[in-house]
């Protein structure tokens, strides 16, 4: 018996696909008014092109706010 590789370790590697638009900036002429901001966000006063999209999986939407914030500014679930 060798110890020689098997024929699963010669497959190529998986492709890399990235996830579409995750680097694409906000509309300058959209209206933020109606977005959810995380409270540690609206203390700072971080710019809305510094915030990071966050997701509720109870209220089912996205809120912005600085990158460590973790609570939903809406029902204030921690667990994304």
């Amino acid at each position: 018996m060798t110890a020689g590789p098997s024929d699963d370790d010669k497959k190529a590697p998986a492709e890399i696909v990235p996830f579409p638009f995750s680097r694409v900036k906000p509309n300058r002429t959209a209206d933020f008014e109606g977005v959810i901001y995380g409270t540690l966000a609206r203390e700072i006063g971080i710019p809305v092109e510094q915030t990071t999209g966050h997701w509720c999986s109870y209220c089912q939407k996205i809120w912005f706010g600085y990158l460590l914030e973790v609570a939903c500014p809406t029902c204030g679930s921690r667990q994304g």
